[in-house]
């Protein structure tokens, strides 16, 4: 039976801090440096035909050279991190923003250099490599968005979701003993998604299966909640007012620890992604700047 007691706001699980916060190009600013590049691949291509430019002289070739040494530039976000006389060197925010900028127009300005041509064997080869780790850091940006809020650590993160939990059906203790061992499933529940395999793919399986059996466990708590609760007001008379505040009360529960379990499911297999990511986009960085040193040698060489 539902305990009888004056419904309160439920405890919202800390949300993601903004995305705005401490990530670059995610607002205003990230709408204008699309439109730039957008605007400036549209110029290019157009014009492409008519040759205004080329690789070999001028303005072609100046946007090799600006291009090229953005993408060489993208090392000094590691440096800093890495390098003790740097980390006194501006903020890691700045450095970050720095490396998404780069990241961006250095690609950009190098496909305005080669005016949309492939070219030769050794050009083709650089252009390639760029664009693979251009995305490549696409895709890195994303699963970096993921696991963490603003420029927060995971750790941090993670130890409030674990808190989200207890608050949160500590406050409705008298709501879950309305139904036999609800509590205990979503204590188990939490558990399971708190602990995923180590490997990317084995915790990718646990993160689908887990997705199911959120969507099943909620359900049917949904359903044997609303039942106690009809229950309850019927023994007790309550108001349909009084119903309406209780469902609504249980729902919110329901959808605000649903989402606080999500978020750690999703947490815990991102930052196995994220590893993944990290151990396959080392490599092909360098492999873009050896092809990028070929080239610029070999047009420069013959």
């Amino acid at each position: 039976m539902v305990q009888a007691h004056k419904p309160q706001e439920a405890h919202k699980p800390q949300e993601r801090t903004s995305k705005r916060d401490g990530a670059p190009f995610l607002g205003l600013s990230g709408w204008l440096l699309t439109l730039l590049v957008a605007a400036l691949l549209y110029v290019g291509w157009i014009n492409s035909e008519e040759r205004i430019w080329t690789p070999e002289q001028g303005i072609g070739y100046a946007l090799g050279i600006i291009g090229g040494s953005m993408m060489l530039l993208l090392l000094l976000y590691s440096m800093r991190k890495r390098v003790k006389w740097m980390r006194r060197m501006l903020s890691v925010k700045f450095w970050f923003q720095l490396h998404m900028l780069f990241g961006v127009m250095g690609p950009t300005l190098v496909v305005l250099h080669s005016n949309f041509q492939l070219g030769s064997l050794n050009g083709r080869v650089a252009l390639f490599s760029m664009l693979l780790v251009a995305g490549s850091g696409v895709i890195g940006r994303y699963i970096y968005s993921r696991i963490h809020c603003g420029l927060y650590g995971k750790k941090q993160v993670f130890s409030r979701m674990q808190t989200d939990f207890s608050v949160l059906i500590e406050q409705q203790a008298g709501l879950l003993a309305a139904v036999p061992d609800a509590r205990e499933r979503l204590q188990q529940f939490a558990l399971r998604v708190s602990n995923l395999p180590a490997g990317v793919v084995s915790s990718f399986i646990r993160w689908l299966s887990s997705r199911w059996q959120a969507y099943r466990l909620y359900r049917r708590l949904e359903r044997e909640l609303l039942a106690a609760l009809k229950v309850t007001a019927g023994e007790r008379q309550w108001s349909r007012h009084k119903v309406r505040a209780n469902v609504k009360q249980m729902r919110t529960f329901l959808h605000e620890h649903r989402v606080a379990t999500i978020r750690v499911l999703e947490l815990r297999f991102y930052e196995r992604l994220f590893s993944l990511w990290h151990l396959l986009h080392l490599p092909l960085f360098i492999m873009m700047l050896i092809t990028g040193v070929i080239h610029i040698y070999a047009v420069h060489a013959y």
